[in-house]
């Protein structure tokens, strides 16, 4: 799969946190070579399935795999007010972040949530449209096995 965009073009995007604060894509992202993006809406029950089936492996898949989760909702306006209550009432093991200007959504070509990407130093190596119960096992399985290539 081709870049999305430049790695120093896509590190100066600007996400809105839970706490409503801006910070930029690379400060999310940290120092981690792969990075777990998942869109998801409030308005899409399935990208919440997703994400709390994510969240439920997550904490024992983060020691050992050195990756970054980005939970971005797509949302805006009004609804964008529930993100920090929806991720709170689901429990989520994460942080969760807004694409408040649509840039990640751009430069990803997203489109429906959920979609979830596996980023290779700003390259997109896996895409994931859609969730099955169990999906969240393949996308730890695809992350494990690029970790171990590093």
């Amino acid at each position: 799969m081709a870049p999305a965009r430049a790695q120093s073009a896509l590190d100066s995007v600007q996400l809105k946190n839970m706490k409503g604060k801006m910070v930029s894509y690379a400060s999310v992202k940290g120092g981690a070579p792969l990075v777990l993006v998942c869109f998801w809406s409030i308005n899409s029950e399935v990208s919440i399935r997703e994400l709390t089936a994510i969240s439920q492996q997550y904490a024992k898949l983060k020691r050992p795999l050195s990756f970054t989760l980005l939970a971005l909702c797509v949302d805006q306006g009004n609804l964008l007010s529930h993100m920090r209550n929806t991720a709170l009432q689901n429990e989520w093991a994460f942080d969760v972040y807004a694409d408040v200007n649509g840039d990640l959504q751009q430069a990803f070509h997203y489109t429906n949530p959920p979609l979830s990407l596996i980023v290779d130093k700003g390259v997109v190596v896996y895409q994931q449209s859609g969730f099955e119960p169990g999906a969240e096992h393949y996308l730890f399985s695809r992350l494990q096995s690029l970790a171990a290539g590093k």
